[in-house]
């Protein structure tokens, strides 16, 4: 089932659900968080341009707006959603070969 993400609200959902689920104890999950973790390593280094890293990683992992990030790189905010859209498509192609 392919699940298609249609606004930034329902990405964040989703980040939370992610972030949860990563955060969860127990043994049994000990494993998948390692394969979450290979995962999006190997395509945060492989599958991504270096801006849609910059992008990725101060919106999810440092938490800053696209407001800021937009200044901070000198491109418009609609540039900023494109490639935080298009960096979180190619970790979800990654993932499915993984």
């Amino acid at each position: 089932m392919k699940t298609e993400i249609r606004s930034l609200d329902e990405l964040r959902i989703k980040k939370a659900s992610m972030l949860s689920y990563l955060l969860s104890d127990g043994k049994e999950t000990d494993e998948k968080k390692e394969r979450m973790k290979r995962i999006l390593k190997v395509g945060m280094e492989n599958e991504l341009t270096q801006r849609q890293k910059e992008c990725v990683n101060s919106y999810y992992l440092g938490g800053v707006s696209v407001k800021n990030i937009a200044q901070e790189m000198g491109i418009s905010t609609s540039t900023v959603y494109k490639h935080i859209r298009k960096g979180i498509a190619a970790l979800k192609k990654c993932a499915l070969y993984l």
